[in-house]
């Protein structure tokens, strides 16, 4: 028999009293009806799937959060998916692909990362999500993803929230264009990364004349793009090449659609955010609601995806984590809307 010390559970999973199982319910409940309100068809897809297919569609990052094994029937490696995305390309590329676009669909799964022990952050996530494959990516589009974002929130009772939202072209066109090592860009990503910009501006001095006066001055100010639509200008003022610039004008047109519907009280913009830089190819965003320290639903623009599995078309969508939501409910006065 086993003492009761070994009664456990592994870290980085958790049991779900009645309370926050009934929290959970209302979440599913409010966000899927969202969803499925403006034709996003529910999927489902299996828990494990063969490594090789996985990986086709994951950064480096999670490939280095793999549970794996192997299966015993095949001999195959087999994961245990640590992201719903790669699994939506591979649906759509295959068995969707004589669906006509643009294709939404909608899932409500848990995912599971390897995370240090020490780190305190959860394995077993669950998460709801969005996903809208178009022919072509569009300001349309991504006004639309966000629009349900924010619709998903207001559903929960939540009004105290921000959707803050970024462009990865702006500063992929900023920095990659330099006449400077891989290492060197590295650096400049870093510290406008971390919003350091003593660090910035120290690092940028010392490239002497790789980089000319007026542009090391322009690369200063990305740390200090965060804000209302004023952003937009500021970043239209010192955009210096066509990337930059394509990022900046769709930006602004994400930003006018979102404004028409009565979304500014939501919004806040930040150009110097590089949250998944390698993954996302253009809008991304992050929602966050008072009292409540991290995301509790990040998205974006990621068009290069689909074509790893054999279907080039765009893609751009989001993913609610059910933990940090019932955190938000938890601290926020909940209210039918």
């Amino acid at each position: 028999m086993l003492s009761q010390t070994n009664i456990s559970l592994p870290p980085g999973v958790k049991d779900s009293l009645p309370d926050e199982a009934n929290k959970i319910e209302q979440i599913e409940y409010s966000i899927l009806s969202v969803l499925e309100r403006q034709g996003y068809a529910r999927v489902i897809t299996p828990f494990i799937e063969y490594l090789d297919v996985l990986s086709i569609g994951l950064g480096n990052d999670l490939k280095e959060k793999v549970f794996k094994f192997i299966d015993p029937a095949s001999g195959r490696v087999v994961a245990i998916r640590p992201d719903i995305t790669p699994q939506i390309a591979r649906l759509i590329a295959t068995r969707m692909r004589d669906y006509k676009l643009p294709i939404r669909v909608c899932y409500n799964e848990k995912i599971f990362r390897y995370q240090e022990p020490r780190s305190g952050r959860p394995r077993e996530v669950q998460q709801i999500g969005a996903e809208l494959i178009t022919k072509e990516p569009s300001p349309e589009a991504d006004a639309e993803i966000i629009t349900m974002a924010i619709n998903s929130l207001k559903s929960l009772g939540l009004k105290d929230f921000k959707i803050d939202i970024g462009e990865v072209g702006f500063v992929r066109g900023m920095v990659d264009s330099l006449s400077v090592s891989d290492k060197e860009k590295t650096a400049i990503k870093d510290a406008i990364a971390l919003k350091d910009s003593t660090a910035l501006e120290a690092f940028v001095n010392s490239m002497g004349k790789k980089i000319s006066d007026k542009t090391k001055r322009e690369i200063k100010l990305i740390p200090s793009l965060f804000g209302d639509e004023e952003v937009v200008e500021r970043a239209q003022s010192i955009a210096f090449n066509k990337q930059a610039k394509t990022a900046v004008a769709n930006l602004s047109k994400v930003l006018k659609i979102l404004m028409k519907k009565g979304f500014k009280k939501f919004i806040t913009l930040d150009l110097a955010e590089m949250r998944g830089f390698d993954y996302y190819t253009g809008i991304i965003f992050e929602g966050f609601a008072r009292g409540v320290g991290k995301a509790i639903m990040a998205g974006g623009r990621y068009d290069n995806l689909m074509k790893k599995y054999g279907y080039p078309c765009a893609a751009v969508g989001f993913a609610f984590d059910v933990e940090n939501t019932v955190t938000a409910m938890g601290v926020t006065k909940i209210e039918n809307v």
